[in-house]
Order: structure tokens, then sequence, then C-alpha cells
């Protein structure tokens, strides 16, 4: 880098006194900014703020469809300070465009955030189509990493935990982080107890699911949790109940088939209310027959998605 570039980066003692998230990190301004992309080769952390942040933007000629949903999860995790530079550099090509990092900017610009990025200059347009095209870690990864046991099925489980804990059905949609996944897990350790608990258990294929993980580790932390492991056998036997039982009724409506599409949203939160409802019933020695045992969130017999009685998250 010329020396021009040097002593620009240098910066007055005006900029020395903007806050830094990360004490390696500089503050420049469009026109050094500018500087960096048409003549260093390298990395450099700076300091982004909304004016740098579109002044980056500008660059932005010649990417993939931005996605609303990261975009408005990222911008989440910028409010609510849980956002981290994690090394992943924004690319910025040698021919003055931006190869990946448009939705970090994007978000910083919407949500005004300051923080620290690392910004990587230099690299030839070209491998724009090879950038970010490797296996994104997942939150069963995360999880697997950390020791986990069934990491896949635990990070799931947590996923909808946290779903059911911000308001189902609404909240269906909504994108969770694997960072929020490792967080729920450490205050909730022992749902990995629970899956392994429920793994023990012989399922019919139709019945074993994410939401039956849920509502078992749910119904763990209820006043009733002592009725679980009877209920878990006779949800996956239907033996020793008789027909009116609110296990043998979930255990017949999920063979027969529910009314959504399985593997759809939809499908899982059908079958999760269903199991909720079933675990509520049982816990309290209520019967049901198959007329009364359904849930659906549209039409006239519209019911709001229910909750674990007791049960403490």
């Amino acid at each position: 880098m010329n020396a021009a570039v040097t002593g620009a980066l240098s910066g007055s003692s005006q900029k020395s006194e903007r806050p830094t998230t990360n004490s390696h990190a500089i503050w420049v301004d469009r026109e050094e900014f500018l500087k960096l992309v048409h003549e260093h080769y390298g990395t450099k952390t700076l300091m982004f703020d909304r004016t740098l942040a579109e002044a980056a933007l500008e660059l932005n000629t010649g990417n993939r469809r931005v996605n609303r949903r990261k975009v408005d999860q990222l911008v989440k995790q910028m409010i609510s300070g849980e956002f981290e530079n994690t090394g992943e550099p924004v690319i910025i090509s040698d021919d003055g465009i931006i190869n990946n990092g448009q939705h970090r900017l994007l978000a910083v610009v919407e949500a005004d955030a300051v923080l620290d990025m690392d910004v990587r200059f230099g690299i030839p347009r070209k491998a724009f189509s090879k950038t970010d095209t490797g296996t994104s870690r997942s939150s069963a990864d995360v999880l697997t990493i950390k020791g986990v046991r069934a990491g896949s099925q635990v990070s799931s489980t947590v996923r909808l935990l946290l779903l059911y804990q911000k308001g189902l059905p609404e909240t269906i949609r909504e994108f969770v982080t694997n960072d929020e996944v490792a967080r729920a897990f450490d205050e909730w350790p022992d749902v990995a107890e629970v899956v392994g608990k429920v793994n023990s258990y012989a399922f019919p294929k139709a019945v074993k699911s994410t939401p039956l993980y849920a509502v078992a580790f749910m119904a763990s932390r209820s006043p009733q949790k002592g009725k679980l492991d009877k209920w878990l056998d006779a949800v996956a036997t239907g033996l020793e109940v008789g027909r009116d039982s609110p296990a043998y009724q979930l255990r017949e409506r999920l063979l027969r088939g529910i009314d959504a599409p399985v593997g759809t949203r939809e499908g899982q939160l059908e079958r999760f209310a269903l199991m909720i409802k079933s675990w509520n019933l049982w816990a309290k020695s209520d019967t049901v027959t198959m007329r009364e045992f359904r849930w659906t969130s549209i039409g006239k017999n519209a019911e709001d998605f229910p909750a674990v009685s007791g049960a403490k998250l």
C-alpha cells in the first residue's frame, strides 16, 4: 500500500476518539475505504457504522438475491448486541464489487449499528462463483462439537422449544440461529437426557418426531413429571390403556394420519399441538374420544396453540 493510503489510515485525533468494539479495528471514511478497495491486497479489520456500510453497499452491483429473513435476523442480533465478528470477512473483489457480505452490510444500515468486521480486499471477481459454497455449519454440528449425543435430534428439539417459547403458531417460520440453539442448550442441558429417554422406546415411525421430544422435555419439567414414563410407553405401544386414553388416541391419530401434510410446518404444528393436548389430559387422568381429539388453527373450529400445563422452561 502506498504512503498516501497509509497516511490516510492513520486517521485524525477525532477518529481515534470514536468508539471501537475491537482494539485492532480502525475507522476509515468513504474516500479512505475506496482507496483500500483499489490499492490494498489483504485483510483489514474496520469499524462500520451506517455511513460506511452505505458506502460499501455502493459496490454491491453483482450479488445474489437478498435473503430477507437473513437480514432481519442479523438486524436483531446487532440491535441486541449478540452479533459477533466471527472472522468471516466481507470480500471485495479487485475490480471493486462485493463478492460476499451484502447481508451484514444491509443489516448494519437497518440496525444503525456500530461494529467491527474484517474486510478482505483484492480477491479476483471470478472467485465469486466459489464463494460461500461450502456446507454451512448447522446447529446440530455446533452441539455435536460440544460433545452432545444425538446432536441433530437435540438441536431440532431446542429449536422447536425456542419457537414455542416465542409464541406458536405465529413463530413457526422464524429463523433460529446456531448461537440461539447453543445458548438455549446451555440453559436446558437436560434436553439431551430426555431425548435419550424417548429414544429408548420403540415408537412407530409415524409417532416419533421432534414434537414428541419437545413435549417429553416440557413434561419432565412439569408438576406431573412422574407420569411421563407411562405416557411414553402407552404412546409407543398402545397397550394397557383404554380406547379413551389420551395416549391411545394420540397414537391412533398419528398412525391414521394428521390433517396437515406430513413434512410441512403445518404438519409439525398439528403434531405438536396434539401431543401437548394428549399429555395435558394424561397428566390430569382425563379421557378423550376420537371425535374430540383434534386441533386446528384455521376455520370455525380454530383453537389457540396449547401450552404444557405447569412446565417451567
